[in-house]
């Protein structure tokens, strides 16, 4: 019987952003590798969601790497600012400088440049079924191939690419790794819909996005609106799910807001998808697995945006695995550093994320106008919170504004505290795995504080 089994230096699963990444990075180095994704060539680079990628992401992906940014017809609009209307009577204005993106066609780009790697092999239609381990270290994955043979791939290293699901890292036994989740807990992940949507005429949002709370939305849901051009819109509904909401369909409660503020468009797509709702993993390494984007929880939980962070992930995890493989050693010490490099990138955007989840979830919408009307929280404070790596406010120089609602300044305070304590614990990340479970305790301990 003919072995279709497979060698290779690193085997990396899915071909989304944060794969492709990796995929052009290695290849850059001359490091074999191969490029699996369950989907057909044609459709690598699909993804229902907001389409939003920040130029600055991208900037730095090609100013570390030479990975071309999106340009023309891969790009649907330049944006200039988000809104934020938590209530019918109030809006909140940030200036904020991104592009939607259309996805497939900037994918197609991407997994196309790797013709120029001769170390690059690309797979599609190859779905992983399983993970191969070997004396407790991963080796490889268990695979059914475009013909529908089972095979196996061995690498020296694997990269788990494969969204939120993290095909690779869930078949990883607690007894090799307990450093991070199997699965993600329903409570951790964010549930969407999103269509796109042509309207007759020029649309009112144009150069805008959008994030609107709605009675039809189970709390904390969220309502958006992102401009892709002069009469198409990208708009979808999220959640964090909690006890509350976890019963709501997101396509059902999408198709109620776009009959009431958009009837009568024409829905040119629409598709439903789940994001990691939660800080990063607390590790993304074991002896022989590294992982990136999504499958890492590397989407900031607020605007739920996660392509830039995949993008340069895959760069980050080429860097490390490149010394791996040239001192031959594909241990999890070895890779570690790249836990520090993500944890110090990224965890602010997840404090700050984790915090205004549990203000959602503690304060009613209302609230928040009265925190901007009584200039508890003025614009240059989310001007300063949003651009910056600080979450400071000075909220004891304005208790005097929101004595009506102690409560709820009281929430507001904790909450910023706690993204401040996050941010402080993540810059302090461990520099060895020897380090890591006393760190954990630390960041967990807050996590579990309610406002």
């Amino acid at each position: 019987m003919l072995n279709l089994d497979l060698k290779t230096d690193v085997l990396i699963v899915g071909a989304g952003p944060a794969g492709v990444s990796l995929a052009i990075n290695l290849g850059k180095r001359n490091i074999p590798c191969i490029l699996l994704d369950q989907k057909k060539r044609s459709d690598v680079g699909y993804k229902p969601c907001g389409d939003a990628l920040s130029p600055n992401s991208t900037r730095k992906l090609f100013e570390l790497s030479g990975i071309q940014q999106p340009k023309g017809e891969e790009i649907g609009e330049d944006l200039e600012s988000a809104h934020f209307k938590p209530v019918l009577d109030f809006e909140l204005w940030i200036p904020f400088v991104s592009q939607t993106i259309h996805r497939l066609k900037y994918g197609q780009r991407l997994l196309e440049s790797l013709v120029d790697y001769s170390s690059v092999e690309f797979k599609p239609k190859h779905k992983v079924i399983g993970t191969i381990l070997k004396n407790n270290k991963v080796v490889g994955c268990n695979v059914r191939t475009d013909t529908g043979d089972k095979i196996k791939i061995y690498a020296k290293i694997v990269a788990d690419c494969s969204g939120a699901t993290g095909i690779v890292r869930r078949n990883i036994p607690e007894e090799v790794s307990d450093k991070f989740p199997k699965k993600l807990q329903k409570k951790e992940t964010i549930v969407s819909y999103r269509e796109i949507i042509e309207t007759s005429e020029p649309h009112e949002y144009q150069k805008q996005m959008r994030i609107e709370t709605h009675d039809e939305l189970p709390p904390p849901g969220y309502f958006w609106i992102f401009s892709k051009g002069e009469k198409l819109l990208n708009i979808g509904c999220g959640w964090l799910i909690n006890d509350s909401n976890k019963e709501y369909s997101t396509k059902k409660v999408l198709e109620t807001l776009r009959n009431k503020f958009f009837p009568g468009v024409k829905v040119v797509d629409g598709a439903g998808d789940t994001l990691p709702g939660r800080l990063p993993l607390y590790s993304m390494v074991t002896d022989g697995f590294i992982t990136c984007g999504d499958a890492a929880a590397l989407v900031n939980p607020i605007s739920g945006e996660g392509h830039g962070p995949a993008l340069l992930s895959g760069f980050y995890a080429a860097e490390k695995i490149e010394l791996a493989i040239r001192r031959e050693n594909y241990c999890e010490e070895e890779l570690w550093d790249y836990n520090v490099k993500i944890w110090k990138t990224y965890g602010y955007e997840g404090a700050l994320g984790i915090a205004v989840h549990k203000l959602l979830n503690a304060v009613p919408f209302s609230d928040f106008s009265y925190l901007f009307e009584k200039e508890i929280i003025s614009q240059s404070d989310v001007d300063a919170i949003m651009g910056s790596t600080s979450v400071k406010l000075p909220i004891f120089q304005k208790i005097w504004k929101g004595m009506r609602k102690p409560k709820l300044l009281i929430k507001v305070a904790r909450g910023l505290m706690l993204a401040e304590k996050i941010k402080k614990i993540s810059n302090k990340y461990p520099e060895t795995p020897e380090k890591f479970e006393r760190w954990v305790r630390k960041i967990k301990r807050i996590e579990r504080k309610n406002l």
